[in-house]
């Protein structure tokens, strides 16, 4: 049989395949596979190839035929990616929130002058554990409509035929390379929204942010100066808005196309300076925090070169370095994905 019949018939079995729970795949591949070459005469030519791919209907409705189940709002083709997502996401998102609650009820408590110990620690319970749920559901919501949009804008209306559908909009078969996971996309817009919201409220003061150390009576250090928060914020406006084209690049796209590339490098670059930038500034701790450190001899105790602090020299590194790697991984990625 000929190289473009077999061509075809790969690109309608992918195409079938891909709506399908990844766990059924494979099976539903070899079977159909198995099917259409058996109804298929020895040395077929294009047209006969055509002929079966149509009577065997769009790829669309045979794959509703190959389901097990009903589809839901969240179809089985995308089903295990998103509980998958959920599993992770979800936990994560929920754990680091209540931690910050368990913080800043702490820091509420510190300031009441109540001696009820039940009382306090019950309002710290309280304020962790509705924070961390409250960011659990949000995680949980934004996850599913993600899912929701890559499903139904993901794939395009087929245009109509004879038939209902044409053979020349199967898609080809992706390399598997070439390959990203939806989950992965999805999972890092809703961190890095999620994230970046708690990032604004540090940085307006909405969320305390501040260290408790015990002299005797119960002393408060804000760690950062309000002007380097103040600062901040842009910066992580940019750093959004960076996460959430590079994380629709790779719903939109699923493989590791020029455009994922582009988006993936400009983020990490851009990012890398901004946090270089950062670091840099002469004025990141407060006042009262920075004579803190100057009083307990932490600062005497960390060496300077040229000025700047071994610490931030070593950070630096690490930002560059990691900067760097992302980079020339996904470059190689992108290379190798669009080798055959």
């Amino acid at each position: 049989m000929e190289k473009t019949n077999n061509n075809l018939i790969e690109r309608y079995v992918y195409d079938v395949a891909r709506r399908l729970p990844e766990k059924d795949r494979e099976d539903v591949k070899k079977e159909l596979r198995a099917n259409i070459y058996d109804m298929l005469p020895e040395g077929a030519s294009d047209d006969a190839v055509k002929k079966v791919l149509y009577e065997l209907g769009s790829p669309v409705s045979l794959a509703e035929k190959y389901r097990t189940r009903p589809r839901y709002l969240i179809s089985p083709a995308y089903f295990d990616e998103y509980v998958s997502v959920l599993k992770w996401v979800v936990p994560l998102v929920g754990v680091l929130v209540m931690l910050i609650g368990f913080a800043v009820g702490a820091f509420d408590a510190a300031k009441t002058v109540s001696t009820h110990v039940a009382f306090v620690i019950s309002g710290i319970m309280s304020k962790g554990v509705s924070m961390g749920v409250s960011a659990a559901f949000q995680a949980l919501v934004w996850t599913t409509i993600g899912f929701v949009i890559a499903e139904h804008s993901g794939e395009k209306k087929p245009k109509m035929g004879e038939h209902g559908w044409r053979i020349e909009d199967l898609p080809e078969v992706q390399n598997a390379k070439a390959g990203i996971r939806l989950s992965e996309g999805i999972a890092e817009l809703v961190l890095s929204v999620v994230f970046s919201i708690f990032a604004l409220l540090f940085c307006t003061g909405r969320l305390p942010f501040a260290m408790m150390f015990a002299q005797g009576d119960m002393v408060f250090y804000n760690i950062f100066s309000q002007s380097f928060l103040n600062m901040l914020i842009p910066f992580i406006l940019v750093s959004l808005l960076l996460s959430i084209v590079q994380g629709i690049a790779k719903i939109k796209d699923r493989r590791w196309s020029v455009f994922v590339c582009v988006a993936v490098v400009v983020k990490s670059l851009i990012d890398m300076a901004l946090t270089l930038y950062l670091v840099n500034q002469p004025n990141i701790l407060s006042e009262e925090f920075y004579s803190f450190l100057v009083q307990t001899g932490v600062m005497r105790a960390l060496p300077s070169v040229g000025g700047t602090n071994v610490l931030v020299i070593a950070f630096s590194v690490l930002v560059i370095i990691g900067a760097i790697s992302e980079t020339v991984t996904t470059i190689k990625k992108t290379v190798q994905a669009h080798t055959k």
